[in-house]
């Protein structure tokens, strides 16, 4: 055979058709990947988002849907064919994911879902959180303007892969499951909660590293060596503990913003709402300049007025209590309302653990840092008055309370990863990115809490260390060999890791989303 003549198998990202929904935090990142894959793969990018971010798209798209003002009516709703249509493919939606309507409301606590969560924290009011708190019927018919321009969105672009950095944005959830139903593949690049400065890809609806979840099965089981790397990442955190990179580098960020930042923050906002009214412009709303500036004040009055709700306790004085630890969210966060939504009200979970401690045991609740000044007052003197309750200052350092707790309690935070290197017992109330360490107690049912609390309270804190520790090794192997570094966008891994999440055995619309149940 001539060997001129063997044609060469094109890539297994080439020719892609690509919807992609934005996270602004991430833009830079997916604006330098997509650039790459247009080059590279020949992709052709729609991209979904307000005309005035067109720019940062320029090179990474070939177009920009602009969604609309989803809080105003929309002209097709006076139609009763085009409504019941709409409603007709949200119920088939809903059937083919097993996830209801109901769930995007939730995700959308800061506006669309308001009456969620309106006693549990501040945020400004902007134009939709004020009409759903008017009418509670007002959320349904948003969703139904969402799934409608979803639908449409879909349908002129037709994608065959649909990319986001996350799914708990409403507008991105909604996208989700329409496209899931339709049979399009949908895939998050998302940071790695184990190892900083990495990322991974998933086709997992709540967005976990499924890949890592398999690799470690397939370690476990072959009781393969734990890597050098992983043995010492173990060792270091036990030594010297510390937040992971990239929640570090947020919280440091939000430390900078002091009063001149927030108010060219603010200068930018007015800019932006200018432009957007005397140019008559469609599309989403800014963010009103004059509510955000006044939150910043709020928040800084609030967090001088707080301050004498929360105590800081010494190590030595914590090595002498009997205590369950709990760390809250902030609050809303996807975490809660779009993967654990049953657990999204913090106060009713501290609440439920206040009502099952031992004889004996406190229960410190440690504020989320970014959520100081964020909440009404009577919230934490609620909280205090709870039975056993202490409230933690969220600046305090959080890993002394994990180090000295008898137990840690987490719904599927960081606290609970960071409570297993340092060999505490651990309870998770939900899935979540460490569930493959087969670890941390699992309970879904609070009625088995109570009874499982004092049963892990009569057991020593890890039955097996040796074990312990290569359950761990194993977990953090798997995430670092599915994972790539997150400032390396456009290299030949990274690709190829999305093309093997895409190329893995397709599962049916319904049973996608059941594994994430």
């Amino acid at each position: 055979m001539n060997p001129g003549s063997l044609t060469r198998e094109p890539h297994p990202l080439a020719n892609r058709r690509v919807l992609f929904l934005p996270k602004n935090s991430r833009t830079p990142y997916f604006a330098a990947l997509l650039a790459a894959a247009r080059r590279e793969f020949g992709w052709q990018v729609a991209v979904v988002g307000p005309a005035r971010h067109a720019a940062a798209w320029r090179e990474a798209a070939d177009s920009l849907t602009e969604p609309p003002e989803f809080s105003a009516p929309q002209s097709w709703e006076s139609d009763k064919v085009r409504c019941a249509a709409v409603d007709a493919f949200i119920a088939a939606c809903e059937s083919a994911t097993g996830t209801s309507a109901g769930r995007i409301i939730l995700a959308g606590e800061r506006d669309l879902g308001r009456g969620f969560s309106r006693g549990n924290f501040h945020w400004f009011h902007n134009k939709m959180a004020r009409r759903v708190l008017q009418d509670t019927a007002e959320p349904a018919r948003i969703v139904r303007r969402i799934f409608a321009f979803a639908k449409e969105t879909l349908e002129k672009t037709r994608p065959d892969l649909v990319l986001a950095g996350e799914w708990a944005d409403p507008l991105c959830f909604a996208f989700s499951l329409a496209a899931r139903e339709m049979g399009i593949p949908c895939v998050v690049n998302r940071q790695s909660k184990l190892w900083s400065g990495r990322c991974y890809w998933s086709a997992d609806p709540l967005m976990y590293n499924e890949a890592a979840r398999e690799r470690a099965t397939m370690l476990r089981a072959a009781t393969a060596p734990v890597q050098e790397r992983s043995k010492q990442h173990i060792a270091e955190f036990r030594s010297r503990p510390k937040t992971l990179g990239y929640v570090q580098h947020n919280w440091n960020a939000i430390d900078r913003r002091g009063w001149l930042f927030e108010h060219i923050d603010f200068a930018r906002l007015l800019a932006a709402q200018l432009r957007y009214h005397i140019a008559g412009r469609s599309g989403p709303t800014p963010k009103p300049a004059l509510r955000v500036l006044g939150g910043f004040y709020r928040r800084s009055y609030l967090r001088l007025r707080q301050v004498r709700l929360f105590r800081r306790i010494s190590e030595e004085e914590l090595a002498k209590k009997r205590y369950i630890y709990v760390a809250m969210h902030k609050d809303p966060e996807q975490a809660l309302n779009y993967q654990a939504p049953f657990w999204s009200n913090q106060y009713s979970t501290v609440s439920l653990l206040a009502g099952l401690l031992p004889d004996g045991f406190s229960l410190l609740v440690r504020e989320h840092r970014n959520n100081r000044g964020r909440r009404p007052t009577r919230y934490y003197k609620d909280l205090r008055r709870l039975p056993g309750v202490v409230l933690i200052d969220g600046l305090d350092d959080q890993f002394k309370y994990i180090r000295n707790a008898e137990l840690v309690v987490s719904e599927n935070g960081t606290s609970g990863w960071e409570g297993l290197l340092l060999s505490r017992r651990v309870i998770v109330l939900d899935r979540c990115f460490y569930s493959a360490a087969g670890l941390a107690r699992h309970v879904t049912e609070p009625g088995a809490l109570a009874e499982i609390v004092l049963e892990m309270l009569r057991q020593p804190p890890t039955l097996d260390a040796r074990q312990h520790d290569l359950n761990l090794g194993w977990i953090l192997d798997a995430e670092w060999q599915t994972s790539v570094p997150v400032d390396e966008p456009t290299s030949a891994a990274n690709f190829d890791l999305l093309a093997a999440v895409l190329h893995k055995p397709a599962m049916g619309r319904r049973e996608t989303i059941a594994v994430s149940a």
